[in-house]
């Protein structure tokens, strides 16, 4: 009895042991769910709230905007070229010889004065060459003066034979010696012609500079043997320059160029290194087209491009520069000048409108260049040109102007000047 009782007792122990820690993992899992749940509550009443407002309306893009004038304006035309000589010689000898001096100008980039004496060839020849041709002329006058006296005395001995009206013509012409004298009478001119000659050789043996001229290259020095026609130098005038211009051929229209009636051709005005300036008219248009870009090619001349004369300090223009040439064209009037990046499509320009609303008006532009356009119609003093972009231009869209500066538009017109240069 007492063996069967003693397993009994032990089990029963064991569930009175395990019955409090159940319990307490009820009630820890009982608590964490009410915690959760309260802290659920909490966050679920106190969560922020959102207020719906209704949609904003779209705000109108802002735009910079200028009032238009209308003004008078002067077409300038813009183009390259390049300084040429207006006079270019080759010098040369028209008699051979020893050069024996020469000008201590007469050298390579040296400038001589019309008259100067360039150089000198022996004379000794020619001096010797004179002095025969007097001899010889000095022999035909005395020949002439003796033939003279002989046909006094043969027209005595005529007269006294056969009185004045006797004989025959022919045997008159020859009793008389008239050809005799005829052929002393000529050689008389030609000694003479000789003479003249001989001293026009002697002459030139000075050679002078023919006008006022730079050395553009020099071929020969003192001691040098030249024979006739052989080149001394090349020389080029240094009253005047061309500048060879090209432009395209629908910018001669604006240009005017030197008529009959005398008027001068356009002004023009010449940039070159240093930002130096020189004035110059337009002369002449060629007759053809340059071969590279077939474009019209202009002379504009340049007066005194060495500054010679003036004495003005600036640099000189050097042959074979590469210049800039502005040309006042045709003066216009009525028209107005815009940037040329507000044409919109190469043909159309936005008007901010008095309503608040865009237009976009097509316009034909009378000329254009790289930075300004003229526009003659289509347009109206006080119109306020649109200036600043728009991502989606729309005719009669809703704009605002920008009055930062306080005035009626965004910027102000710059003031007239000529119409925008070509670069």
């Amino acid at each position: 009895m007492m063996t069967d009782q003693q397993p009994r007792q032990d089990a029963g122990s064991n569930s009175a042991g395990k019955s409090p820690r159940l319990i307490q993992r009820i009630t820890f899992c009982t608590l964490i769910l009410l915690a959760s749940a309260a802290l659920f509550w909490y966050l679920l009443h106190t969560r922020p709230t959102v207020t719906r407002q209704p949609p904003a309306g779209k705000t109108a893009p802002l735009v910079s905007a200028v009032p238009l004038v209308s003004r008078s304006e002067i077409i300038t035309i813009t183009g390259m070229g390049s300084v040429i000589p207006t006079r270019e010689i080759v010098l040369k000898t028209p008699v051979a010889g020893e050069i024996i001096t020469l000008n201590d100008a007469f050298t390579v980039g040296g400038l001589l004065e019309e008259g100067d004496v360039i150089l000198r060839i022996d004379p000794t020849d020619y001096e010797l060459a004179v002095e025969q041709r007097q001899r010889a002329l000095s022999e035909a006058e005395f020949a002439y003066r003796l033939e003279q006296g002989h046909q006094d005395v043969a027209m005595r001995e005529w007269s006294l034979l056969y009185g004045e009206n006797g004989g025959e013509d022919l045997e008159n012409t020859l009793a008389l010696r008239k050809p005799h004298l005829e052929k002393v009478e000529a050689d008389i001119r030609a000694a003479r012609a000789e003479l003249e000659q001989a001293e026009i050789n002697l002459a030139r043996t000075v050679i002078k500079a023919p006008f006022n001229a730079v050395v553009l290259n020099k071929r020969v020095d003192r001691g040098s043997y030249v024979t006739v026609q052989e080149e001394l130098a090349d020389l080029a005038g240094t009253d005047e320059y061309w500048v060879q211009v090209s432009l395209p051929l629908d910018r001669l229209r604006w240009l005017k160029m030197p008529g009959d009636d005398g008027e001068p051709g356009s002004p023009a005005r010449i940039y070159y290194r240093h930002n130096q300036v020189r004035d110059g008219r337009v002369i002449r248009l060629l007759g053809d087209l340059s071969r590279e870009g077939r474009m019209a090619r202009l002379l504009v001349a340049v007066a005194d491009p060495l500054g010679l004369l003036t004495n003005d300090g600036k640099p000189p223009l050097i042959l074979g520069e590469y210049v800039r040439v502005e040309i006042e064209g045709e003066v216009v009037h009525d028209v107005y000048r815009i940037p040329r990046s507000a044409l919109r499509n190469d043909r159309e320009i936005w008007i901010a409108g008095r309503d608040g609303r865009l237009a976009v008006r097509p316009v034909q532009s009378i000329w254009r260049d790289e930075e300004n356009v003229l526009i003659r119609d289509g347009l109206k003093p006080g119109d306020l040109l649109v200036v600043s972009d728009l991502p989606a231009p729309v005719d009669g869209m809703s704009i605002r102007l920008d009055r930062s500066d306080g005035s009626d538009g965004a910027g102000t017109v710059p003031p007239p000047a000529e119409a925008g240069r070509e670069q």
